[in-house]
């Protein structure tokens, strides 16, 4: 994020006070998504519109010379991305009912595939691509992208093995039989 906020020519000091406030705002939005997906017992939707966010964001980032809307455009990518992290590994745990090895082995896992970006993505965005960083935008947007459909794809899924579950358990609306445990979408 410093490299891209270098590029809208502040000072060195400057630059390092301007990336405060996106984080700040990732986090307040954590916060509130965090506590509205257990409110709502939803968690699909909690992560496809932070990261439909963060979409737009990159979009603006790398499309618009304007300072004032690429910093907007930076809070959107920040937040948007933050969040849907945060969102996704709750929702496994809500996915996977037992054992806690498995819970375990899947949280393990899923963070391990999420920081490995680190290791690769400077590459994305040399210094040569400045300001725009268009290909990194774009492998960004591509990201963002996969995120939606696999998040709809889940929620397919925990859609077929609930109705599958109803069934198991002779559960219909009007039935008078009690509910089960049900996977969370």
């Amino acid at each position: 994020m410093a490299q891209i906020i270098k590029t809208f020519g502040f000072s060195e000091l400057n630059t390092y006070l301007v990336q405060a406030p996106p984080y700040a705002i990732a986090y307040a939005c954590a916060c509130a998504l965090a506590w509205s997906s257990g409110k709502f017992r939803e968690s699909c939707y909690h992560i496809i519109v932070p990261v439909v966010a963060s979409a737009v964001g990159i979009s603006i980032m790398i499309s618009t010379p304007n300072i004032g809307a690429r910093y907007f455009g930076a809070c959107l990518l920040v937040s948007g991305t933050y969040n849907g992290l945060n969102l996704q590994l709750s929702w496994e745990t809500t996915l996977v009912p037992a054992p806690r090895s498995k819970k375990a082995a899947l949280i393990a896992i899923a963070n391990c595939v999420s920081q490995c970006s680190h290791w690769f993505s400077p590459y994305f965005f040399p210094t040569k691509h400045e300001p725009y960083y268009r290909l990194g935008g774009g492998l960004i947007l591509f990201g963002c992208l996969c995120t939606v459909l696999l998040c709809w794809a889940v929620k397919w899924w925990a859609k077929r093995l609930n109705k599958a579950l109803d069934e198991a358990e002779g559960y219909s609306e009007h039935s008078g039989v009690e509910r089960g445990w049900r996977y969370v979408y």
